[in-house]
């Protein structure tokens, strides 16, 4: 039987939950029971062109880093266990995406950036408990669009035209999965 899905315009409270120029991305959520590499590896491959970064904020099960260091995957470290991986590879992506998997499927979150000129160090995220999300040294105008994994699905926070309106969004899961036509915006 396959996982169903929902997709539609993202709540406020999401939205207002990082801090950036609203007026430019478009923000469409997509909830799922569970999130699976297959899922995260097909979705990044039909929406993007590689390179595509990883932010991955906190890798506390143990092994991800020395999966990282034993598959010869570069990483930009910027915590104690937070890294940044510049993912340009079929292999690469493969890996990284059993990594997520794992990480949000343990109440973890990882985002996930494309855009033009950016770097693994301008994607640190700066988080307080009492306010929005922030990407300080990010140039906002290179991000075209950037993802947030959950262990309830992911938002996508886009400028493209691809992805801007729910009924384009479903276009690009897998059709190993049902659309939830009830709790859609379609």
């Amino acid at each position: 039987m396959k996982k169903e899905y929902y997709v539609q315009y993202s709540d406020q409270s999401i939205i207002d939950s990082f801090d950036f120029p609203q007026d430019i991305f478009v923000s469409i959520t997509v909830g799922i029971s569970e999130i699976r590499h297959d899922l995260i590896t097909s979705l990044i491959q039909k929406m993007f062109r590689l390179p595509v970064f990883f932010v991955l904020e906190s890798m506390i099960l143990g092994y991800e880093k020395e999966t990282l260091i034993e598959n010869n995957v570069p990483f930009f470290e910027f915590s104690s266990d937070g890294s940044i991986i510049k993912v340009d590879s079929v292999e690469k992506l493969n890996l990284v995406s059993g990594l997520t998997e794992v990480l949000v499927n343990n109440g973890l979150g990882v985002f996930i950036f494309h855009g033009e000129g950016l770097a693994e160090q301008d994607l640190i995220p700066s988080r307080q408990w009492n306010r929005p999300i922030e990407f300080k040294n990010v140039d906002i105008y290179k991000v075209n669009t950037f993802i947030e994994v959950e262990e309830v699905g992911f938002t996508i926070f886009s400028k493209s035209d691809l992805f801007n309106s729910p009924r384009k969004v479903q276009n690009y899961i897998p059709r190993c999965y049902s659309l939830d036509i009830n709790s859609s915006d379609i």
